[in-house]
């Protein structure tokens, strides 16, 4: 992996307003407001609503900044910067590892800075229980870095930022990262097991609710990692020999 690259690109996401703005700061702010409109009472997990809340928007706020890297994929693609690859020492898959590890290192800030916003706001965590979590949530994050990746390779610079916005809506709602699934209907809970942020709710709240099953979650995940993968390594391989 091209280290210099990777550099290069954490800096420009890190410093572009609408990382901060819409990556960070949307999923802060949808914290504390339904943290505050569910209040801190207690769920039959035993876990207090706005802590389930507080995980919910970290795993949103995590997989939504990992989904969009997609979005900066498809403008290179756009620009002709595959084409640029062919004339340097950096291969394909060395780029496909940059994009993959820089939305990785997108997603930690965002679960950094709502962890504390929720340590501020006294959710009642443990020291080790927030290192595990943070940890947790970072890890299971990856297969939205690569779902990002192949949406990227396969939609055009203009288009992909609106398709992953989009996205994100029913990857939240629907998988129990705005509102508790406790107090939705049954039917959304069946839905829910449908989606991969439903898994990524679980990896973060499992080991709180002291509920077996998170290999479960694990599992699920890595299958949505490795579909993905095949795609992007099938797709980024007939972009090349187009070229």
């Amino acid at each position: 992996m091209n280290t210099t690259y990777l550099s290069l690109e954490i800096k420009r996401i890190l410093r572009s307003p609408q990382f901060t703005i819409f990556t960070i700061g949307m999923p802060v702010v949808m914290y504390l407001l339904f943290g505050a409109i569910f209040g801190d009472y207690v769920l039959d997990s035993g876990l207090h609503s706005s802590t389930q809340t507080m995980i919910g928007m970290a795993a949103y706020g995590a997989s939504g900044g990992a989904l969009f890297t997609g979005t900066r994929v498809a403008q290179e693609r756009t620009d002709g910067w595959q084409r640029q690859l062919r004339l340097t020492p950096m291969r394909g898959p060395g780029y496909l590892a940059v994009k993959v590890a820089s939305a990785m290192a997108v997603a930690l800030p965002v679960l950094v800075v709502i962890f504390l916003v929720g340590f501020l706001r006294g959710e009642p965590l443990t020291a080790a229980e927030w290192g595990r979590q943070l940890v947790l949530l970072w890890a299971a994050t990856l297969p939205f870095a690569v779902l990002g990746l192949a949406i990227g390779l396969f939609g055009k610079g203009d288009t992909v930022g609106a398709v992953t916005g989009a996205l994100m809506m029913p990857l939240g709602m629907l998988g129990g990262l705005w509102i508790p699934l406790e107090i939705l209907p049954g039917w959304m809970s069946a839905v829910a097991h449908f989606m991969p942020t439903y898994w990524l709710r679980r990896v973060g709240l499992d080991p709180l609710t002291h509920t077996s099953g998170t290999w479960v979650a694990a599992v699920v995940l890595a299958g949505w990692l490795v579909v993905p993968a095949l795609i992007v390594v099938r797709r980024f391989r007939l972009d090349t020999a187009r070229l």
